[in-house]
């Protein structure tokens, strides 16, 4: 945010300090009050006049395209958030093979539209497509990949993100390496072609492959290609509660066709043309898209920011993140419960007392959890751990915080 005047290119350099801040967990307010004075921000301050200068911007002009542009930064930033730290491959061969599964993946996806024609179908798509993009991204065949990640980064609930996945596993499209322990997400991997080229290379350390010419060119477009589905169809507007998934994914359809018509887009869902005309009307009455010719196409501009404030259904998705990572807390809470009760009295660490107040934050280091909460009986009160959670009363910066029951 320190690069002066927003370098050369300010509007890159302010999207990337909105994505940097969403990544970080900033809020709208953080970014608003940065807004106001970060040198790499100044994007959002002015805007350019088109003679070698720039202008100060109407604040109600400059409000509304910070949070346009910050929406689209939070999008970003929850699709990365799954991704694990980048790491050079030793060698191409298993990105060779990363690579062709994608892509047969993806071909697979095509060529049979009507195997993904149901509501279910749609599910399992969007979850199958997550997983060749974190594949892809990371350049391993096998991924981790937690229920509630793969919700998050595409816009369903973790119910449905389960369901998808058991039917993507028994139906060989994926496989499930290990399952999850505990705090571990469980591991997957796409499932290979079943051709194979016999002039494989073994990856030796004097004597590895070279890739193919184009190779990272075709890497790059299947990123990109999956990325922008997955962004596209990932909006509070297309959850259940506004327009739904198949909306969404027709939606993201549209970035990659000129125009569609009526009986095409049914050929591009596997449903019916009846059935492909309310869904085109719903994104009509939305102004999502657009007659062009005897089809329709998306709107230049996008509007389903606007949409979903019209129906209701703003920040759905950001409660759906927060109270999953609630229940990531709760349930962490709980593991340690589990190992202090089984634990010996003298290898049990030292909790604060009811009545202790603390000054500071925890020391780095192992996090020391409070008693967990208890109903009449003495049981685990699950219900009254997860309100703690989600009322912050766990957060070390809280000015409040639960440290056990009198």
């Amino acid at each position: 945010m320190s690069t002066i005047d927003g370098g050369t290119n300010p509007s890159w350099t302010g999207f990337m300090c909105l994505l940097s801040a969403a990544v970080a967990k900033w809020s709208l307010r953080d970014v608003e009050h940065a807004a106001r004075t970060a040198p790499g921000m100044e994007h959002y301050r002015t805007k350019n006049t088109g003679r070698g200068s720039r202008r100060k911007r109407d604040p109600r002009e400059a409000q509304a395209r910070l949070e346009r542009q910050w929406e689209k930064a939070r999008q970003y930033a929850a699709l990365y958030q799954s991704l694990p730290q980048e790491r050079e491959p030793q060698d191409f061969t298993e990105l060779i093979g990363v690579v062709d599964s994608v892509s047969d993946i993806l071909h697979r996806l095509q060529v049979t539209p009507g195997r993904w024609s149901s509501e279910a179908g749609q599910s399992r798509r969007s979850i199958l497509q997550a997983l060749a993009y974190l594949t892809l991204q990371t350049g391993k065949r096998v991924v981790a990949a937690s229920i509630r990640d793969l919700a998050l980064a595409t816009g369903l609930g973790r119910t449905t993100a389960a369901t998808a996945l058991q039917a993507l596993e028994r139906d060989r499209f994926i496989q499930r390496i290990s399952a999850a322990d505990e705090g571990n997400a469980a591991q997957w991997r796409l499932t290979p072609p079943i051709s194979t080229d016999s002039n494989t290379v073994r990856s030796q350390l004097l004597n590895n492959p070279r890739p193919p010419a184009g190779f990272f060119d075709k890497r790059a477009e299947l990123v990109t290609q999956l990325e922008q589905s997955l962004l596209d169809s990932r909006h509070d507007l297309f959850t259940r509660a506004g327009l739904g998934h198949r909306a969404g994914t027709l939606f993201a359809r549209l970035s990659h066709e000129v125009s569609v018509t009526v009986d095409s887009a049914a050929k591009l869902l596997g449903v019916s043309p009846r059935h492909t005309a309310t869904i085109l009307s719903r994104l009509r009455h939305h102004r999502l898209i657009i007659r062009q010719g005897n089809g329709w196409a998306r709107s230049k501009r996008d509007f389903r920011d606007y949409a979903a404030r019209a129906i209701g259904v703003t920040g759905y998705l950001q409660g759906r993140a927060e109270r999953y990572e609630a229940e990531r807390q709760t349930w962490a809470w709980w593991l340690a419960e589990l190992d202090t009760m089984n634990s010996s009295p003298t290898a049990r660490p030292r909790r604060p007392h009811v009545t202790s107040r603390p000054l500071f934050a925890d020391a780095p280091g192992e996090r020391i959890w409070p008693r967990y909460p208890r109903d009449t009986d003495a049981r685990a009160d699950h219900k009254s751990a997860r309100q703690l959670v989600l009322e912050g009363a766990l957060n070390p910066e809280s000015r409040f915080q639960y440290v056990g029951a009198a």
